[in-house]
């Protein structure tokens, strides 16, 4: 057994997830506090209130077995955030605030710019919300693995979007997934505040599931938080049935809740798929409890049906500068001349008596570089801002990492003269993480050091490369070519092209953080985002183009 001694505070939490061999006990003196003799062979999860302050024992075997830990003191978290307990064959090592965030940022693989979450698996932002000065981010997660799995919501806090306090797991599944060999739990969903200024979340629990394409049941569920939002005051389904009658399946998920002014009720939209189509539902009710089906908001052609999409994930509707905009993930799909797959794509409209007519039934591709998906948007000071996962399963990160799983640059939304949606990184980003300009050296290339770094040109872009190296071997490549904007990889085979058309665009932005490449162009209209784990700390930076530019690496923020 190992052994360690710590000091704990009167109403300390200690919660974590193990599986055996293994066990944990802690002791005062002579006096058994609480034990776990046997892990099973199943993962668990544990709660550990401490009633009592003082010095405590805390001792383990097979550290291994504990898959990951925290503690907290519930009148402080919102502000220190959680205690990371990390046991070792001998040690307890324990990493509260800056302890954390220097342990993350030690990692030379891990994005500094972009919120990652301090272990395991984490993918769609969920709960998108502002309450006061803090900006709260939930997110899929799976506290046991860095591989996806029964899914929870974890949660963490910002004063500036960039800067963030992780705080405990904020939502668990209904029943012990890993224990049943099924998957499912905590699905995505949205933060609404309703008229009073309450705040609730709506959300997809998926049941115990045994397949994960077909099959399995989804019901809706609404949450409301504790005072200090650490977890669920009270659970309610408040849709448990699906209207098969429209050929809605199994997918039936990722609610989005306002109060509609037209209607004076609230509603609702699901993503779907209708008789094998992707689709969007709509839903109303008058109490946020009874909700009954209003029909398809929207249905897509056929041809994406037949070419693998399987159902429209995280839709978001929402006003925006007078209209309404649908924003959608198509789930599955592959577009046929590109090779891209599960793409995020809008469209812009009107919304009147519970029907939206679309300007355009062309759907605008959100981001050709396709590892932007299950975007999330919500409303905070006058804004629509949004947040998306960054990640697309065509490139997995390197075993061995103690995470998987980033969130785009936080993105404000705005339409254009044409009618397009647009999206830029958040004001906030300059504050927060201050850029100097870079000098160029005798041969015209950069130098850089390794910091998150941007590029800004305007004016004529034809013929512009940006190439990046690290030690000599390629980071990325971003070309404009026949009026085309390319991002180009080293894991690049040319099997699929991660490209869009340009037009007279004369602005284009780009944004790289340890791997992570964000792309903006035409003020947002055209946006690239990319992921790769190859050379993810470029020393050099070269730029060919007619366009002015500027080269600027982005400081070490402090912490707020």
């Amino acid at each position: 057994m190992s052994r360690a001694s710590i000091s704990l505070s009167a109403g300390y939490v200690l919660e974590f997830w193990a599986r055996g061999p293994g066990s944990i006990r802690i002791s005062q003196g002579d006096a058994l506090l609480w034990q776990v003799p046997a892990f099973s062979e199943h993962v668990d999860f544990f709660r550990y209130h401490h009633s009592r302050s003082g010095g405590v024992s805390v001792e383990w075997d097979r550290s291994e077995a504990v898959l990951f830990a925290y503690g907290y003191d519930p009148a402080a978290v919102a502000e220190v955030g959680i205690t990371i307990w990390d046991f070792g064959g001998e040690a307890l090592t324990l990493r509260t605030g800056a302890e954390v965030d220097a342990w993350m940022r030690s990692d030379a693989m891990r994005p500094v710019l972009h919120f990652s979450p301090v272990r395991q698996w984490m993918n769609d932002p969920n709960g998108l919300s502002k309450r006061g000065d803090s900006w709260h981010l939930f997110y899929q997660f799976n506290p046991a693995s860095t591989e996806w799995g029964p899914m929870h919501w974890g949660h963490a806090l910002s004063t500036d979007m960039f800067n963030w306090v992780h705080q405990p797991v904020f939502l668990h599944p209904e029943q012990n997934l890993w224990r049943l060999g099924a998957t499912g739990g905590a699905f995505s969903g949205n933060a609404f505040e309703d008229r009073d200024g309450s705040r609730m979340f709506f959300y997809t629990e998926r049941l115990p599931a045994y397949d994960l394409v077909k099959g399995y049941r989804e019901v809706q569920k609404l949450a409301r938080p504790d005072p200090g939002s650490l977890g669920a005051a009270g659970i309610e389904t408040v849709i448990a049935t699906r209207p098969e009658h429209e050929g809605v399946e199994h997918d039936f998920r990722d609610p989005k809740v306002w109060w509609d002014e037209a209607a004076g009720a609230y509603r609702m939209v699901l993503g779907a798929a209708l008789h094998g189509d992707p689709a969007v539902l709509l839903y109303g009710s008058a109490n946020l409890h009874d909700w009954s089906y209003l029909g398809p908001l929207y249905r897509a052609p056929a041809r994406y049906r037949e070419h693998g999409a399987r159902a429209v994930e995280c839709p978001d509707f929402f006003l925006l500068d007078g209209k309404w905009v649908m924003v959608m993930s198509f789930v599955g799909y592959t577009e046929p001349a590109s090779g891209r797959h599960n793409l995020l794509y809008a469209l812009v409209g009107e919304f009147r008596d519970d029907r939206f007519i679309p300007d355009s039934d062309n759907l605008q591709l959100l981001d050709f570089g396709t590892d932007f998906y299950a975007m999330q948007s919500f409303a905070a000071d006058g804004r629509q801002l949004a947040l998306a996962w960054l990640f697309n399963w065509e490139d997995r990160k390197p075993a061995g990492s103690p995470y998987s799983g980033e969130m785009s640059l936080p993105r404000e939304l705005r339409l254009d003269g044409a009618g397009r949606l647009c999206m830029l990184p958040v004001a906030e980003l300059d504050a927060a993480w201050p850029a100097m300009p870079l000098s160029s050296e005798a041969d015209g290339g950069f130098a850089l050091g390794g910091a998150p770094f941007e590029l800004r040109l305007s004016g004529s872009l034809e013929g512009t490369r940006i190439v990046a190296s690290q030690q000599g071997a390629p980071s990325f490549e971003v070309q404009v070519s026949a009026g085309r904007l390319t991002i180009r990889l080293p894991q690049d085979d040319g099997k699929i092209r991660y490209e869009a058309e340009l037009g007279t665009a004369t602005d284009l932005r780009l944004v790289h953080d340890r791997g992570i490449i964000e792309v903006f162009a035409d003020h947002g209209a055209v946006c690239g985002t990319r992921r790769s784990y190859r050379n993810v700390a470029p020393d050099r930076v070269e730029v060919i183009s007619a366009a002015q530019f500027t080269v600027s690496e982005r400081s070490a923020p402090k912490r707020v």
